[in-house]
């Protein structure tokens, strides 16, 4: 019996990309599973001590040593441990460390929940002995693009108290700022080691896309530019503002320099034209609107990445870019961007990053999830008390009552430690339930999804092995 089992779902953030991809598959746990779903902030490892669930739930288990802590000791403790892929597009050319922060290098996971056929294969033929527990799930976080409804270009600029503006383009910061912090150079050693280059590489792209943004906003002061910073370009604990392609450009009264208080559907939602240096939010574009432009500003298009730009119109400089701006405003397209050639990557691109575009991936993912629990039972489970992870949990909510966000971004013992008081009580995922469920909702009943369960034909109908 699956039906009133209790799930722990892990996340270091009530907001972006994590959260994104995890509660619609929170919602057909709830839903259709009819189980329950408890969240934990990552250094609360203790919680699975304290709460005794018979399933650990992830957004990942290699992408930070807290996720791959969690999924360690669950598994030690003889729990089932289910774990999405938050980074699935990954490169198939062997330079991508699909072992992460992983050092043991055992897969803890019941299933290795892979985006698309193209990265399974990879995975297959690189750790033939893990097969088994390999499948294609697609991408989770991309199915909110075909259910869920987003905010309006006309909410988004009153609310920004920005009316007086009708053109708005979008641009999506890639990780530059890594260079300019330890974590991030150590980082980059790490992932590149063979390539000694690529941190002058790095610094002189970033310097030449940030001219070419400065050229574009300077040219065209009726258009806002929304250019969004990275998630991931330094770590959480890092406070204050870092060095990147767009920092200098944010007191132009045309730029609109957003980090993490906006979510990037509603961005690109709102753009009239999406562009960035390489970003996978190029293909959240297409998903959601085939019609909406993207563009990659690359001065160097010649680098190793990903096949995701050749869906893009390429633009090596200024002035190509600016034409290709003022082509769209005057006609409401980009031909270039319409060629068949394009469209038909586009297409290709889709299915080979995130497997399906049809909103059903957290749903293919929740029926694997389903075979977790069948074999999930806190009653089996060890339980085994941690004092290191018990320790953590009571500083944490020692020094909390002692917290004041300016003095502790002053104190150098302390201000690594801002963003565990910022995010640890995770509230935001109760506002993001209660926006998303009605959406979810529709989609459900629209698509008979929980009839489907129960009389055990959706498996067969989304291509899901039993």
């Amino acid at each position: 019996m699956i039906k009133g089992k209790r799930i722990l779902c892990y996340l270091d953030n009530d907001r972006g990309r994590d959260a994104e991809m995890m509660l619609p598959l929170v919602y057909f746990i709830e839903n259709v599973l009819e189980c329950s779903v408890e969240f934990a902030f990552v250094w609360d490892v203790h919680a699975i001590y304290r709460k005794k669930p018979d399933l650990i739930l992830l957004p990942n288990a290699i992408g930070s040593p807290l996720n791959y802590q969690i999924s360690k000791y669950a598994y030690d403790q003889n729990l089932r441990v289910f774990a999405l892929i938050s980074e699935g597009n990954f490169r198939t050319d062997g330079t991508f460390k699909y072992w992460g922060y992983n050092k043991d290098k055992v897969f803890y996971e019941d299933f290795i929940c892979l985006w698309s056929k193209r990265t399974y294969d990879f995975l297959a033929e690189n750790e033939p002995d893990h097969i088994d527990k390999m499948v294609v799930t697609g991408g989770v976080g991309f199915d909110r693009y075909k259910i869920y409804s987003f905010k309006s270009k006309e909410e988004f600029l009153h609310e920004r108290g920005l009316p007086k503006f009708r053109k708005i383009i979008g641009y999506a910061g890639w990780a530059f700022g890594k260079i300019f912090n330890k974590q991030g150079l150590a980082e980059i050693a790490f992932l590149r080691k063979n390539d000694p280059n690529r941190i002058e590489w790095m610094k002189k792209q970033m310097y030449l896309v940030e001219e070419i943004l400065r050229k574009c906003v300077e040219a065209n002061p009726d258009t806002l530019f929304i250019l969004k910073r990275h998630p991931n370009e330094a770590n959480p604990s890092i406070v204050g503002e870092g060095m990147n392609e767009m920092l200098r450009l944010k007191d132009y009264p045309n730029v609109l320099y957003v980090k993490e208080e906006e979510n990037i559907h509603d961005l690109i939602n709102i753009s009239d034209i999406w562009m960035a240096f390489e970003s996978t939010t190029a293909l959240e574009s297409w998903v959601m609107r085939e019609t909406h432009p993207t563009i990659l500003i690359n001065p160097d298009p010649e680098f190793k990445r990903d096949k995701l730009h050749v869906g893009s119109i390429i633009a090596k400089g200024y002035p190509e870019l600016q034409k290709m701006i003022d082509e769209f405003y005057a006609t409401g397209t980009i031909k270039e961007f319409f060629k068949t050639e394009l469209k038909e990557n586009r297409t290709q691109l889709i299915k080979d990053t995130i497997g399906f575009g049809d909103g059903f991936n957290h749903v293919r993912t929740g029926l694997y999830l389903s075979k977790s629990l069948e074999k999930a039972d806190s009653k089996q489970a060890r339980f085994v008390f941690s004092f290191n992870y018990y320790l953590k949990f009571r500083l944490l909510h020692l020094v909390k009552y002692f917290y004041i966000r300016n003095l502790f971004e002053k104190l150098p013992k302390f201000k690594k430690t801002v963003w565990l008081f910022e995010r640890h009580k995770l509230e935001n995922i109760n506002v993001l339930k209660q926006q998303y469920w009605p959406y979810l909702s529709n989609f459900y009943n629209k698509n008979s999804i929980k009839q489907q369960y129960q009389d055990r034909s959706l498996s067969q109908n989304l291509k899901i092995n039993d």
